[in-house]
């Protein structure tokens, strides 16, 4: 076996996902012991970054969909389906983590004000909501690594096959319009880049079910329509 060999692991990244639900493991066997201890894992980080991030975007309404939104994953974490296929490789995991932690070290700097100050609240409002909405349509298909748990192509995923990183994106945008710093928008230019090698890894496995195939022949593009 070598380093970029799939194994036994978690997975999807929470994107394109969605039909008829994977049989979960059996509760009491190892595997499903296994699967049960992950589920609480990825529940338990949702629920600890309500913590420092309660207040990370300043708009009252933004910050509570975005609360909302993390407890939700939280919950849905508890009860993820079991994938038909997932990939654990020193690629998914490298393009995973370095994806999540890029965004992550954004920060609050000197604050905008006027138009730029009121465009940011609603740019952040329109990403966050598109987003949480993506992860509602989702349910209980949802992880971190590239995994196949079902084919969802229902609301957000009509327009895209990955809604959940089109939803950040847009987000992001409005948080360096609210706290625009050369930091958080060289961790945006880094971040972008990492996203679609993510995107990618998770397609080099979906595109073996003919069920994507079809739904991305429908579906054109990955992240932004009309141009990725």
């Amino acid at each position: 076996m070598t380093a970029d060999d799939p194994v036994e692991v978690e997975s999807t990244s929470g994107l394109a996902t969605g039909a008829a639900l994977p049989s979960d493991p059996g509760l009491f066997a190892w595997p499903g012991l296994r699967y049960a201890a992950s589920n609480i894992g990825l529940a338990a980080m949702f629920f600890i970054a309500l913590i420092p991030f309660g207040d990370r975007y300043r708009f009252g309404v933004a910050n509570y969909i975005w609360l909302a939104g993390a407890a939700l994953m939280g919950v849905l974490s508890l009860v993820r389906v079991a994938p038909r296929e997932k990939m654990f490789n020193v690629r998914s995991f490298l393009a995973t983590s370095a994806m999540m932690a890029a965004p992550a070290m954004m920060r609050p700097a000197a604050a905008s004000t006027g138009l730029l100050a009121d465009g940011a609240v609603i740019v952040e409002l329109i990403g966050v909501t598109f987003s949480q909405t993506s992860r509602l349509y989702m349910g209980r298909r949802f992880g971190l690594l590239p995994a196949n748990r079902g084919i969802v192509a229902a609301g957000p995923f009509r327009l895209v096959r990955h809604p959940v990183y089109s939803g950040w994106f847009v987000l992001t945008i409005g948080f360096i319009m609210a706290y625009p710093s050369a930091f958080n928008l060289t961790m945006l230019v880094i971040t972008v880049p990492l996203a679609i090698w993510r995107i990618a890894l998770e397609e080099e496995l979906l595109l073996r079910d003919p069920e994507y195939r079809a739904y991305a022949a429908k579906t054109r593009y990955r992240m932004i329509p009309g141009l990725y």
